[in-house]
């Protein structure tokens, strides 16, 4: 119980992410306490890691206390009253009409589990709680990434890395086959069922999921919404049953985001499928995703790119003629997380913030003016330039 009481206790950056981390925690764990018989062990666990994060007489003294702030903006704490990081401030974790309905919101899958961390317990003592409200992200890409290298061939690695982003849903035939004739690394754990609340099950009952138009994992189903898991990938839409009860159900795109002529995901079915799990998902494949459409966009550009040199050193080696860049995208949904990773690892590369993260440019900035630092849009400029200069 001191491992997380070590270090940098007295500062209050530290003490906030705690409080951020264990709540967290706590949301997740009050959500599935009617099954798990030590998930209000938890919930009580990490009041008291809020409590210390807060000091003596300020903050939530209770497990329900912690849960009604669960209930409202993160920022209502004492300990992240005073934040800069404003997009924390305002995440709201349970969503629920108080009488044991409560779930997790967008902001606890989306935003929240960027702040995970270890918070004292011995190793596999919470094996139940899903490694994204418990360990880092940079801990979930290490293990998914070392199952990758373990081959020590770069070729391998690419392409291990690449059949996960461009496959991390599919019916299990599926996948069997297109690993059987690939030759791809797994990482630990492979792939998993489709989660419950990301099935639609038709009144025939037959389920079916729908892979994300930006991402491919399967969208989240709520009741008759569907959409992604992640904000960034914005499209929202509309379940109607199909005309008959045993007919496949579609979707109508019910957002006005972009891109607007956005293929409608057709639904598939669930029964034999298959899903890398979430922490996989949030932390590699969402900028995976990225990092591949990037990659594409300077290949239709006439660079010539090589992804994630030296076993991920930085994420894209781009030569246009006598040119060459260096590249790593970071795509954080808390740019003060990120700040806070770039001050505890120095970049290897110029760091690119890719199109739906751009926003956040002056931020950085400002925070770290001597960074390295362009926007996707700013650089496939720059590409251009060099390509006409050859």
């Amino acid at each position: 119980m001191t491992q997380w009481l070590t270090g940098q206790r007295d500062d209050p950056a530290e003490r906030a992410h705690r409080a951020v981390a264990a709540s967290l925690r706590a949301a997740y764990a009050w959500t599935v306490r009617r099954h798990r018989r030590d998930a209000m062990r938890e919930v009580a666990r990490m009041t008291g890691v809020v409590m210390e994060a807060h000091g003596p007489g300020r903050g939530p003294v209770t497990p329900l206390e912690l849960v009604g702030c669960l209930r409202q903006r993160l920022g209502m704490m004492p300990a992240l009253a005073a934040r800069t990081d404003e997009t924390i401030a305002r995440a709201v974790l349970l969503d629920g009409d108080g009488d044991g309905d409560d779930r997790l919101t967008t902001d606890a899958y989306d935003l929240a589990c960027e702040y995970a961390l270890p918070l004292g317990e011995p190793p596999g003592s919470v094996p139940w709680m899903p490694t994204w409200t418990r360990m880092r992200a940079d801990r979930i890409r290490g293990e998914t990434f070392k199952a990758l290298i373990e081959s020590r061939n770069q070729a391998s690695y690419v392409a291990s890395r690449r059949f996960l982003i461009e496959h991390p849903a599919a019916a299990l035939s599926e996948l069997r086959r297109l690993i059987s004739e690939t030759g791809v690394s797994l990482p630990p754990g492979g792939y998993i069922d489709i989660p419950a609340d990301h099935v639609h099950r038709s009144p025939g009952g037959e389920r079916w999921w729908w892979p994300c138009a930006f991402c491919r994992w399967p969208m989240a189903v709520t009741g008759t919404t569907v959409r992604c898991r992640y904000v960034p990938h914005a499209a929202v839409y509309q379940l109607a049953e199909g005309r008959t009860v045993r007919s496949r159900p579609k979707l109508s795109r019910v957002d006005e985001g972009r891109p607007r002529r956005l293929a409608t995901p057709v639904a598939r079915p669930a029964d034999d499928a298959r899903c890398v799990d979430f922490g996989v998902w949030r932390f590699v494949v969402v900028p995976g995703a990225s990092e591949l459409r990037i990659e594409q966009e300077l290949v239709d550009l006439g660079a010539a790119v090589e992804l994630w040199p030296d076993f991920d050193r930085y994420d894209l080696h781009v030569r246009v003629g006598e040119h060459e860049f260096r590249i790593d995208v970071k795509e954080y949904r808390s740019a003060h997380r990120l700040i806070a990773d770039l001050r505890a690892r120095t970049p290897a590369a110029r760091i690119l913030l890719p199109a739906t993260h751009e926003h956040q440019l002056g931020t950085l900035k400002t925070a770290m003016p001597s960074l390295q630092i362009t926007t996707e849009t700013k650089f496939l400029t720059e590409v251009r330039r060099a390509r006409r200069a050859r």
